[in-house]
């Protein structure tokens, strides 16, 4: 279940939260985004995973509108294997560049609220309106690709630069 009731609600939330989340590296000098802040991972290495989520949801939403059904999380991975879809994603795209990075975010977090913005009540909110959703609903589903992952970004990016903000000079 999605713990909001409205497709305004559900956009409201993902550009709050992706602006925090985005007012909160706009502080952080880019030398600093590729230090490690917790499992190896940098400020660049949580945009593409948030990333790649979002387009692993994109692929979702779109395969099920189209009548098809999608491999959900993903092929060769079942939601028990979160841990090594994330290794994977992060090894995958362990290479992209900072600025490509923190582009694709924006891009991508765009493309969902766009998404969002055309789908109908009934397909936010209505149980098995997609048979991939199964008994939540596509708005949980969304909420987690935006919202949900902008906020959980935030909270570990926030931690460790509370910690550690002294020890960077701005670029």
């Amino acid at each position: 279940m999605s713990r909001f009731s409205t497709k305004e609600e559900l956009v409201a939330d993902a550009i709050a939260a992706r602006a925090k989340l985005e007012a909160l590296l706009n502080t952080i000098p880019d030398s600093a985004k590729l230090d490690p802040i917790v499992d190896g991972m940098s400020v660049k290495d949580f945009l593409t995973h948030r990333t790649e989520w979002g387009r692993m949801m994109i692929g979702w939403y779109s395969e099920a509108a189209a009548g098809g059904t999608p491999a959900v999380p993903a092929e060769k991975f079942g939601w028990g294997q979160l841990n090594e879809l994330n290794a994977e994603i992060h090894a995958r795209f362990a290479d992209t560049p900072l600025e490509k990075a923190t582009t694709q975010f924006a891009t991508t977090s765009e493309e969902l609220i766009r998404l969002i913005e055309t789908c109908t009540e009934d397909e936010l909110f209505e149980q098995r309106f997609y048979s991939f959703t199964g008994t939540t609903t596509l708005a949980a589903y969304f909420t987690s690709a935006t919202g949900g992952n902008y906020r959980s970004a935030y909270r570990h990016i926030n931690r460790w630069w509370r910690a550690n903000q002294d020890t960077f000079t701005a670029d």
